[in-house]
């Protein structure tokens, strides 16, 4: 059994059953002074140094070369504090037909509804979120009206099967939003890996307890409202204009300074304008969308909406 800390958004929970399992319990970190009584604690470099979260998803869904002597893996969000061995919850849910077992989502019917829940707790960037339900409407309108599923439990055999699939769910997350829920069912249906979906509380069950989250740091998971990518290269290149007209006011003449004063404000007129029109494209884009699909303020509709137009007969 293993579980993936990165970044210190959760503190590590001591897992009593640890006492009567064989099991090995390993938790990969970044954390330099994480220790635990009842964790093996294997020190990790992170994939990504300025994004913990994807860091983290990657060991959750590709593992470690150090797991590859292992058969069978129960994989389990830090947050996941267990009430029966991983011997047992292995045994129960995973059969000998099926190569991957995991819990439905407890209270949400479709995974449409899941988007619209990412985009309204701040989750991700609303931007990435809507890209990728516009991708899954035209390549995979099924996977919209599909029930999601929990992967703070996950059991997984040792196959090229799910190691394939498991390469096509890290490529999402990397490519799409890092909530890995809604990519993990497009994952599971690419390459005809044996699944069981169980009927399982998420928050409470014989085998388990969740969240259990005494040191979350909510911030660090949480998205701007808005995208910030553009506005944030248009701020840093009138940074660097503002340093270049700086070391140029140095031993010049009261003429040439105010003449430099005059080209930046000319510049600071053109970057408005520039800033104007492409707020007015986006304002342009999101009323379009709006308009179309109601993307903006109706996730669920949009999503039948285009499964509706693109769905492959």
């Amino acid at each position: 059994m293993y579980t993936a800390l990165i970044g210190q958004y959760d503190g590590l929970i001591e897992q009593p059953v640890a006492a009567s399992s064989t099991a090995d319990f390993i938790c990969f970190t970044d954390d330099p002074d994480l220790s635990s009584e009842t964790w093996e604690i294997r020190r990790v470099e992170r994939a990504f140094p300025q994004d913990p979260v994807r860091s983290a998803r990657l060991f959750k869904i590709l593992g470690d070369e150090s797991l590859d002597g292992y058969d069978v893996t129960l994989y389990i969000d830090a947050s996941v504090l267990l009430r029966r061995s991983p011997e047992q919850i292995v045994e129960d849910w995973l059969t000998d037909e099926e190569e991957v077992a995991l819990a439905g989502h407890a209270y949400r019917e479709q995974l449409v509804d899941e988007f619209d829940e990412v985009v309204r707790l701040q989750y991700d960037d609303r931007a990435r979120v809507y890209e990728q339900l516009l991708d899954y409407s035209v390549e995979y309108p099924e996977v919209l009206e599909a029930r999601p599923l929990w992967t703070g439990m996950l059991v997984r055999r040792r196959t090229p099967r799910v190691a394939a699939a498991m390469r096509v769910w890290a490529n999402h997350v990397l490519r799409y939003s890092r909530r890995d829920q809604l990519s993990v069912v497009v994952a599971l249906r690419s390459n005809d890996v044996a699944v069981r979906v169980l009927d399982v509380d998420n928050f409470d069950s014989p085998n388990h307890q969740w969240p259990v989250i005494p040191q979350r740091r909510i911030p660090q998971g949480k998205a701007p409202m808005l995208p910030s990518g553009p506005l944030l290269a248009e701020l840093r290149r009138a940074n660097r204009q503002i340093e270049a007209l700086t070391s140029d006011f140095d031993g010049r003449s009261a003429r040439d300074v105010l003449e430099s004063e005059r080209d930046a404000l000319r510049r600071a007129a053109d970057a408005q304008r520039q800033f104007e029109a492409v707020s007015s494209q986006l304002e342009a884009t999101q009323s379009s969308l709006k308009q179309t699909t109601g993307i903006l303020g109706a996730t669920r509709n949009l999503g039948r909406a285009i499964a509706g137009k693109f769905r492959l007969s």
